[in-house]
């Protein structure tokens, strides 16, 4: 292995506010990503059958659960550019209301978050939850190390058949 190549910095989580635009590359990727699809089928209980026939009635939204993004005040210090942990917070907080100017109901909602992490899962989605822990302060307050806990929850405009999921590779 090359100097450049153990030097070249792996690719990292990147979070993109799917109407301004705004995107944010986190400080570390998550450690571990949780990927949830459940199927949903309606029991329908036949007098005189001795079990339930399953009826498939949809497959629910792709989570991805308690993704965990922790962010150091001290590493960011050792980024390049200014890099403000408390922005990705304001980022975070920014994806579970709608944006200013929205009118009617359609429109009035959180914008969408496109949540890339390289060779792993690409998915458009939307914030369901976040928590915020902070894990050490400052003696003057100031957040020094926090983690933030969010859960995505994949939002879909078309149809998806098991074929396309087939040949879908990341």
């Amino acid at each position: 292995m090359s100097l450049d190549a153990a030097l070249a910095r792996a690719p990292r989580c990147l979070l993109v506010n799917v109407t301004s635009g705004e995107s944010l590359e986190c400080l570390f990727n998550p450690t571990q990503v949780t990927e949830k699809l459940q199927v949903n089928w309606n029991r329908l209980a036949v007098p005189g059958l001795s079990h339930q026939v399953l009826q498939f009635q949809s497959t629910a939204n792709r989570q991805l659960s308690g993704v965990e993004f922790y962010l150091d005040r001290f590493f960011a210090a050792e980024q390049p550019g200014d890099v403000n942990i408390l922005e990705f917070r304001a980022f975070l907080r920014a994806l579970t209301v709608p944006p200013e100017g929205t009118e009617g109901v359609a429109a009035t909602a959180p914008p969408r978050v496109l949540f890339i992490w390289p060779s792993v899962v690409t998915v458009e989605c939307v914030v369901a939850s976040v928590e915020f822990q902070y894990k050490q302060l400052a003696v003057d307050g100031l957040v020094l190390v926090y983690t933030a806990s969010v859960s995505f929850e994949e939002i879909l405009d078309t149809r998806v058949t098991s074929e396309e999921l087939r040949e879908e590779v990341e």
